[in-house]
């Protein structure tokens, strides 16, 4: 099986999907201790007036994200228990969902990405040790938090490193509503990207490229050896993991920074007796937790049959939104819910990542790239001040529903008072 290679060589069957979703907006100021307690089934309606019914309780949400009851994509009535549309991509139910994912779990798997640890800490190490010169300040987004993390995906995926700068670019620039009038902006960087993408593997195909052991070279020879992926399939992957992954882990970086400095964690952590990483430990999960809400939300569930949850009856075909903000703040498993807490017991219960078969893939990375990342922050010799109030940072919400700070600006000195 071999990649086109032609000029104007299609990579990807489709357009970037109409993901426009029940975003973390339409939900904000919810009070879901009410919601739990009084109806925690209820009817709510998305932007474009559609109907959906909203669940609030952590077992419920669970049962939603992670029951075969409830399907990834809409029910078409006319296939009975079918979809209405196959992708190429990882986010569609099984049997395809459990081929796609099975070929990418290998390369996040926990033991697999520990082998990038040293090298996020060098690249974080190097871009805390630029951060504030000569001016003093710095954006935590543009200047650590997303090019930490799109070097990581792009040496997990195998972005050759020349090249990153420019990924980068073309993703921000996907990573925008369609709705909106940049819509256009989003639509000639996802083609671009198709354009790299296909050029990539067919460079790799022509340099050995199955060779190796990043995310590329793993599915080249899943394919070449087995034809267990498709041209459009493999090319899909390659771009999507990156796009999808590289905002939300800078997304939780940005949260952590907020709390080591505005909640005064940072001299806390500092003080801790060196060696002992249970409070980091608990402060990483505990930004995962508390970041769902700042953060992109689970993708909608239809139900594929007639489904009891709750006192409610949920319709074949009707669609269920089940809000990761909402089991992370359940108070039936978090006390004091609302509340930042790395001391709390049982920490890693959160649903930051999801739940069932779609649990995010790159979780294992996201992890360990948030706690790389912490270990920096506080070993470095730079002390930093937030500089605009949190609720003041001005956020965006891209194509995927996922909700990020467009900046974030710290004052950045050295220990000893200079930059």
């Amino acid at each position: 099986m071999t990649s086109p290679e032609g000029p104007g060589a299609a990579v990807t069957s489709r357009e970037p999907p109409p993901v426009e979703r029940f975003r973390p907006t339409d939900i904000d100021g919810l009070d879901w201790r009410e919601l739990r307690a009084t109806c925690p089934v209820s009817r709510a309606t998305t932007a474009d007036g559609a109907g959906v019914w909203l669940v609030s309780r952590y077992g419920d949400i669970r049962r939603v994200l992670g029951g075969q009851e409830f399907s990834v994509s809409p029910i078409d009535p006319g296939r009975g228990s079918g979809t209405a549309e196959a992708n190429e991509s990882i986010f569609q139910d099984p049997p395809e969902h459990t081929r796609l994912r099975g070929l990418v779990a290998g390369p996040f798997a926990v033991g697999y990405v520990g082998r990038y640890r040293d090298a996020i800490r060098r690249k974080a190490d190097a871009l805390l040790e630029a951060m504030g010169a000569p001016s003093g300040q710095a954006d935590v987004m543009a200047d650590f938090a997303k090019p930490l993390t799109m070097n990581v995906i792009a040496e997990v995926v195998g972005v050759p490193e020349p090249d990153r700068g420019m990924f980068q670019r073309l993703s921000d620039q996907l990573l925008v509503p369609l709705s909106e009038a940049q819509g256009v902006v989003a639509l000639e960087g996802w083609k671009q990207l198709n354009d790299y993408v296909r050029d990539l593997i067919a460079q790799r195909r022509r340099t050995g490229g199955r060779d190796g052991g990043d995310l590329l070279a793993h599915m080249i020879r899943a394919q070449e050896d087995d034809g267990a992926v498709d041209d459009v399939e493999l090319a899909t992957m390659v771009l999507g993991l990156p796009v999808a992954g590289y905002v939300s882990t800078a997304n939780a970086i940005a949260v952590a920074v907020r709390y080591l400095l505005e909640f005064g964690w940072l001299g806390e952590l500092r003080a801790e007796p060196p060696g002992d990483p249970g409070l980091r430990k608990g402060f990483v999960e505990e930004v995962l937790r508390i970041q769902s809400g700042d953060n992109g939300e689970s993708m909608p569930r239809f139900a594929t049959t007639d489904v009891r949850l709750g006192d409610r009856t949920i319709r074949k075909g009707d669609t269920v939104v089940a809000p990761l903000v909402a089991a992370n703040r359940d108070d039936e498993l978090f006390e004091r819910p609302d509340t930042f807490d790395p001391r709390r017991p049982g920490p890693a219960r959160h649903l930051a990542f999801g739940f069932g078969i779609h649990r995010c893939v790159g979780a294992n990375l996201a992890r360990l790239e948030l706690q790389v990342a912490l270990d920096a922050l506080v070993e470095c010799d730079r002390d930093f001040r937030m500089l605009e109030d949190w609720k003041a940072v001005p956020w965006k919400v891209n194509m995927l529903g996922d909700r990020f700070p467009e900046r974030m600006t710290v004052g950045v000195a050295t220990r000893n008072g200079r930059v």
